[in-house]
């Protein structure tokens, strides 16, 4: 459904994604997981059609058949929205607050459907009673600063599924809320993907949440997918040192499910942080971080195959066990 290929984004010369393959299918929901400043979101808002006007962009962004990069402006506002929807990180920003809620979750619906006057109304309530907000005959009336951020995040989820798309970019959208609303949120997201058949990329600095949502997950790191596959099998065997770090930086993720394996023990971290953009290292962007850096890091290192869809670029793989 949806593949990116050889996808290049630079702005003022400085080259911030560079992705030479990315696929998700239909009704699969991929993860893209990397520390703030590995290209995230920058990667969905290429796929979206969103990115800033000084952004140059290369490559292919393939959803459906139609490379979206050839798209004008007319063209592209046909796709997203009716066919790609999107879910921001921050409703409380995203919602334009001297709009009704109503009104706001209708905008697509009159946009890309036929549909007109109280049938606009029933589809906005049956939307929110999908996205389990109580009493939304009520709600449709009120502001956004009358709901809670949890509220905010459903009726965003709401209006970006309101013309029922096949692809869904999730944005962080659990970042600004506390632990239980983020796990409501995320079964919400899990059940209208299936429920659906709708498609989910899923971005998110936590691989923990990521585990839970997805299926797929590919792992980014200055601007380039560094490990992508089989959820499972990238937990089980990260072959990237990256992926490896990550792993073991979250505590909420042992790897046999033992929690006794942290009392007593240092969180393990990773070192430094990420570059500014134009200041990654040669070859391989993540090596003046990496314990594992050999001279041949610095220079850029070959996709490597391990098993039908696990992909990595690393000079000096881990893998089971070695992480």
């Amino acid at each position: 459904m949806l593949q990116l290929r050889n996808l290049c984004v630079t702005i003022d010369g400085h080259e911030i994604i560079n992705i030479d393959r990315l696929d998700l299918g239909p009704g699969d929901r991929l993860g893209l997981v990397g520390e703030s400043g590995s290209g995230k979101t920058m990667t969905a808002k290429a796929i979206a059609g969103l990115l800033p006007n000084e952004a140059k962009v290369s490559g292919s962004v393939t959803f459906d058949g139609r490379d979206l990069l050839t798209l004008n402006d007319r063209e592209l506002a046909k796709v997203r929205g009716k066919r790609i929807g999107f879910v921001f990180q921050d409703p409380s920003r995203s919602l334009n607050p001297m709009m009704r809620i109503g009104k706001q979750v209708s905008e697509s619906i009159r946009i890309h459907t036929k549909l007109k006057g109280d049938a606009v109304t029933t589809k906005v309530i049956d939307l929110l009673r999908q996205v389990q907000l109580p009493n939304p005959e009520t709600l449709i009336r009120r502001y956004p600063h009358q709901l809670s951020g949890g509220q905010q995040q459903r009726v965003m989820i709401a209006a970006a599924i309101a013309a029922d798309p096949e692809l869904l970019i999730a944005d962080e959208p659990t970042t600004a809320l506390d632990v239980t609303v983020q796990e409501e949120i995320l079964r919400l997201l899990i059940s209208l993907s299936e429920q659906r058949k709708m498609g989910l990329l899923f971005v998110s600095h936590d691989l923990g949440v990521i585990r839970f949502v997805c299926n797929q997950v590919a792992v980014i790191y200055g601007g380039n997918i560094v490990e992508s596959g089989r959820m499972e099998e990238i937990i089980d065997r990260p072959m990237h040192r990256y992926t490896a770090a990550l792993l073991a930086a979250n505590p909420g993720m042992p790897k046999d499910n033992n929690f006794s394996t942290f009392i007593g023990k240092r969180l393990q971290t990773i070192a430094g942080s990420v570059p500014a953009v134009g200041k990654f290292p040669s070859g391989c962007r993540f090596r003046n971080r990496c314990q594992h850096a050999t001279e041949s890091c610095s220079t850029t290192p070959p996709v490597e195959t391990s098993g039908a869809d696990h992909r990595y670029l690393c000079w000096n793989p881990g893998g089971e066990g070695e992480k």
